[in-house]
C-alpha cells in the first residue's frame, strides 16, 4: 500500500472517530447545560478535566513504546520486552495516579469554594473513589492502546473514542434528565472504561501474546523507553497543562459561570485542533517509517502540502466564527446568557485556532525524527507565557482575559516552533546526501 493511501485509511478511521465524538459532545452540552444549570456544569467540567490531566503522567512512555512497535528495525523479541517494560512502568504509574488525584479531589471539596457548594448533596468519599479508579483504569488502556496504534490499525485504537467517548457525552446527558448527582454519571463513565479495557486487551493478546498481562522490566528497554520518553514527556505534560490550566485559574480567581463562559468556545477549538491531531496521530508512525535516504523527501512534500491544507482552513474557520458564530451559540445552547459570555471569547479563540493548529503535524514530526525535546520546550514556553498574562488578566478580565492570555502564548511561541521543526527536516534531508 502506498504512503499516501496507508496515511488517508489511518486519517479515515481516526476522523470517523473522531467526528462522532465532536457530534455526541455538540448534542450533550446544551444538555448537560440544561439539565445540570450553569454552576453544577462548571462544576462538572471542573471534575472531569483531572481524568485527562492524570492520563499525561505516564512520563512520556506511551510515545516511546509506540515508537519501539513500529520501527521496522525492531525484532519481535524487542518488541515484547518494550512491551513488558512499558506494562511495568504503566502499572505502578496508574496505582500511584489513582490515589493520588482521588486523595486531591477530597482535599478540594473540604478547602475550593468551587465544591463546597456540592458536598452537602454528594457522596464525595464515593465520587473521589470513582474518580480513582477511572483514572487508573484510564491510563492502564491507554497502554493497550498504544498497540493497535505502533500496528496502524485505528480502527481497534478509536474502540475508546466510541466506548468512552459515548458514556462521557451521550450517556452521561441522557442520564442526567434521572439525576443531577455526579456520583452516578462518573460510575457510568468508569463502566465503559472497564469494557474498553477488555475490548483492547484481546487485540493485544493477539499481537503480543502470552505476554500481554506479563508486566517485566528488563532494565535495558526501560532505559530506552524512559529516556526517550522523558524528552517527550516535558511537551506532552505541557500540552495538557495548556488545556487545563484555565479551569483552575477561572475557578480559583473568577467564578464556576466564567468556566462554563470560556470552556464551551476552548472545546469548540479543542475539537477543532482535534482534527488535525488525528492526521498528526497517524502521521506519527508512518514518519517512523519514511526515515530513510529514498523516502525522507516524500515525507517533507507530504507534510508542507498539509501544513498549507491546514492554514487554509485555520483562516476560513475565523471567518466563520465573525460572521455566523452567535448565531451558532444561539442555535446550539439556547441560553442568552451564556452565549453573551461566550461569544466574545469565541471571537478571541479563533486567532488562536489558527496558530495551534498548525502544531500536531510539526510535533508529531519531530517525534519521528527522535527530536522530541523540540516539541517540549516550544510547550514549556507557550505554557510559561499563558500562565503568566492568565495571572495578570483573569482577577481583572475573566474569561476575556484567559482567552487573550491563550492567543498571545500562541504568537509567540507558534511561528518560531515552525521554522525550527523546518530547519531540523531540511537538517535530516541534508545528511543523506
Amino acid at each position: 500500500m502506498s504512503i499516501k493511501k496507508i496515511l488517508f485509511k489511518n486519517t479515515f478511521f481516526n476522523l470517523l472517530g473522531y467526528i462522532y465524538l465532536l457530534a455526541a459532545s455538540f448534542l450533550s452540552i446544551s444538555i448537560y447545560l440544561n439539565n445540570l444549570g450553569q454552576d453544577m456544569f462548571g462544576i462538572y467540567i471542573f471534575l472531569a478535566s483531572f481524568v485527562p490531566i492524570a492520563s499525561v503522567f505516564d512520563f512520556g512512555v506511551s510515545i516511546a513504546l509506540i515508537r519501539d512497535l513500529a520501527k521496522n528495525d525492531t525484532s519481535l523479541v524487542e518488541k515484547k520486552e518494550s512491551w513488558q517494560t512499558g506494562l511495568y512502568i504503566f502499572l505502578i504509574q496508574a496505582v500511584i495516579l489513582g490515589i493520588f488525584f482521588a486523595g486531591l479531589i477530597l482535599y478540594f471539596f473540604y478547602h475550593l469554594p468551587l465544591l463546597t457548594t456540592i458536598a452537602n448533596t454528594t457522596n464525595i468519599y464515593t465520587l473521589a473513589v470513582i474518580l480513582g479508579l477511572t483514572i487508573f483504569l484510564n491510563h492502564v488502556n491507554n497502554a493497550l492502546l498504544s498497540i493497535p496504534q505502533a500496528f496502524q490499525r485505528f480502527d481497534v485504537y478509536n474502540s475508546k473514542t466510541y466506548l468512552v467517548g459515548t458514556a462521557n457525552t451521550l450517556l452521561s446527558a441522557w442520564l442526567t434528565y434521572y439525576t443531577k448527582d455526579l456520583v452516578h454519571v462518573f460510575l457510568l463513565q468508569l463502566i465503559f472504561h472497564a469494557v474498553t479495557f477488555f475490548y483492547a486487551l484481546n487485540f493485544g493478546k493477539k499481537q503480543i501474546g502470552k505476554e500481554i498481562l506479563a508486566p517485566v522490566y528488563y532494565k535495558n528497554a526501560g532505559r530506552k523507553l524512559i529516556a526517550f520518553g522523558l524528552k517527550n514527556f516535558v511537551g506532552t505534560l505541557a500540552g495538557q497543562v495548556e488545556a487545563q490550566i484555565s479551569k483552575f485559574f477561572l475557578g480559583f480567581l473568577a467564578t464556576a459561570k466564567s468556566i462554563t463562559a470560556f470552556n464551551i468556545p476552548q472545546s469548540i477549538f479543542m475539537k477543532g485542533a482535534g482534527v488535525v491531531s488525528q492526521v498528526a496521530q497517524a502521521f506519527f508512525p508512518l514518519s517512523a517509517t519514511l526515515l530513510e535516504k529514498n523516502r525522507i523527501k516524500k515525507l517533507k512534500k507530504l507534510y508542507i502540502s498539509l501544513q498549507f491544507l491546514i492554514l487554509f482552513s485555520g483562516v476560513f474557520v475565523v471567518f466563520l466564527v465573525f460572521n455566523f458564530g452567535e448565531d451558532f451559540l444561539t442555535w446550539w445552547l439556547k441560553d442568552l446568557v451564556v452565549v453573551s459570555a461566550s461569544l466574545p471569547v469565541l471571537k478571541i479563540m479563533s486567532y488562536y485556532f489558527v496558530l495551534v493548529a498548525l502544531t500536531p503535524l510539526p510535533t508529531a514530526l519531530a517525534q519521528g525524527l527522535g527530536k522530541p525535546q523540540v516539541p517540549s520546550f516550544f510547550a514549556v514556553l507557550t505554557v510559561t507565557v499563558e500562565t503568566v498574562f492568565l495571572s495578570i488578566l483573569v482577577p481583572k478580565y475573566h474569561e476575556i482575559g484567559a482567552a487573550y492570555s491563550f492567543l498571545i502564548s500562541s504568537i509567540v511561541s507558534v511561528p518560531v516552533f515552525i521554522l525550527y521543526l523546518s530547519f531540523l527536516l531540511n537538517k535530516k534531508i541534508n545528511e543523506y546526501k
